[in-house]
């Protein structure tokens, strides 16, 4: 259990911060799609950062199962008596409902994210917050003329 949620909050931490690093490169405009190019660390940090969210669920699920019944895991008490009581049918049926939703989910992930990067980004579109703002101004008409405030 000790090193699963160190594993587990190690990570977590390693995405929230990276997550903050990446706001604060977008606020910078570093992000833009003329910029994105010299920012090759972070995509690196994120392509690298794309498999540990399913090591800290593993992690934590084994975080989960041992803290929850350590006498099963560390052989205080038999496995058969630490068993479910539920019929083999039941059993069986949660994990292939669970499987078949995971797989599903698996294949749309895959499928729709092909799709979006075989189809590349639309290059006609305009880049967010590089319109020019066009302000008409006209004279203020409370302020009078020419004395300082």
């Amino acid at each position: 259990i000790y090193y699963a949620f160190r594993i587990m909050s190690g990570i977590g931490f390693f995405l929230a911060g990276l997550m903050l690093v990446t706001v604060f490169q977008w606020w910078r405009g570093k992000l833009s799609a003329s910029e994105i190019s010299q920012q090759r660390w972070l995509l690196r940090a994120w392509l690298f950062a794309a498999p540990l969210g399913y090591i800290a669920v593993e992690s934590g699920w084994i975080v989960r199962c041992v803290g929850r019944q350590p006498w099963t895991v560390y052989g205080q008490i038999r496995t058969v008596d630490a068993a479910s009581h539920l019929p083999p049918g039941e059993v069986l049926g949660s994990l292939l409902v669970f499987t078949t939703i995971y797989t599903i989910l698996l294949i749309s992930a895959l499928y729709f994210g092909s799709k979006i990067i075989r189809h590349g980004p639309n290059l006609e579109l305009s880049i967010p917050g590089e319109e020019k703002l066009v302000l008409e101004t006209t004279p203020a008409t409370h302020i009078p003329d020419s004395r300082p405030l």
